[in-house]
Parts: structure tokens; sequence; C-alpha cells
């Protein structure tokens, strides 16, 4: 069995290891359409929206990759907000270059267009 010392010690290590490591993240999140640029390091994340039962997905040309994707959840005075699918992509350089990420939002009804978002950045 392990001392309570040891155990607070271990504990201790891990809050340190864990602050430090999302002490490096930085995230830009572009509010328009304009072509931006971004370091190696940086994450972006955009945002696909529609309402309720939307199909969401992001396409990334360049040298960028998704690597998380969330579905997100709003609450407004403590009760789920209904009626929108919201959807946050996480998207990291492979390498530098020009990057193009299409978001495509479409609608749970039959016929109705899907609404297209495209973004264009360099990482640098």
């Amino acid at each position: 069995m392990k001392s309570p010392a040891a155990l607070a010690c271990l504990s201790a290590c891990f809050l340190v290891v864990g602050t430090l490591q999302g002490a490096d993240r930085e995230v830009v999140v572009p509010l328009d359409n304009k072509p931006f640029k971004v370091s190696e390091k940086d994450v972006v994340r955009l945002t696909g929206k529609g309402i309720a039962g939307s199909k969401i997905v992001a396409k990334v040309t360049g040298p960028a990759k998704v690597f998380m994707e969330n579905n997100v959840f709003e609450r407004r005075n403590g009760s789920p907000v209904i009626g929108n699918s919201i959807t946050e992509f996480e998207i990291k350089a492979t390498s530098t270059g020009k990057v193009k990420v299409t978001i495509t939002v479409t609608p749970p009804q039959p016929g109705e267009k899907p609404v297209v978002t495209e973004y264009e950045y360099e990482i640098q």
C-alpha cells in the first residue's frame, strides 16, 4: 500500500505536467473568412452551425488535418438549447504551406441546399 505522502506527491506531479502541456497550446479562431497566417504549433478551431439534425463535415486541403471534432451542446439558464447542431473542428498542421478548409452544413430536410463556408490560411 502506498503512503498518503507518496500519493500526494504523485498527484502534484500529474498536476504540474498537465499544466505545462496545456500552456503551450494556442488556438486561433477566425471571426470572418479573410485569409490569415498561423505558426506550425497553432491549432485552428472552426465551427459549423445548423438546425438540429444537420450533417456537418469539414474537408481539409493542404498540410493540415482535423485532429479533434467536438459536438457542442449549449445551455441557457441551465437548460439545453434545442433546435441547433454545432460542431467544432480543431485543425493541426502537418507541415508548412497553404491550407483550405471547407465546412459544409447540410440541413435534414430533403432538397435543402447545403451551406458551404471556406477558410484559407497559411502555416508558417
